[in-house]
């Protein structure tokens, strides 16, 4: 095989163990967006999100730093759905360069 082929293929065997990880990251964090409720002079806050067909809304308290704290691990989340879809495109290309025979 030559050097580029040799490169693509560890290219690719890279970009699947990334995918796993990224994938592993996003199942344990949870997904959805925070809801603030004002009732009164109170503020609660939820987290929704979807579960097949339905809405799920989950109450997570007033306490601002364990707001934070899930609000923080939303973003993660995305951030790593975002950069799976970035990798999922990459492998595209590369099994398109596997199948041109380089």
């Amino acid at each position: 095989m030559s050097l580029l082929s040799d490169m693509i293929l560890e290219e690719s065997q890279r970009n699947l163990l990334m995918q796993r990880d990224y994938q592993n990251k996003i199942e344990q964090l949870p997904k959805g967006t925070i809801v603030r409720k004002k009732v009164g002079n109170h503020e609660y806050y939820y987290l929704k999100y979807r579960n097949g067909k339905k809405t799920v809304t989950d109450y997570i308290g007033c306490d601002r730093n364990k707001v934070d704290d899930i609000r923080t691990q939303v973003e993660k989340r995305k951030h790593f759905e975002k950069m799976l879809a970035e990798l999922e495109e990459e492998n595209k290309l590369i099994d398109k360069l596997i199948g041109v025979g380089l």
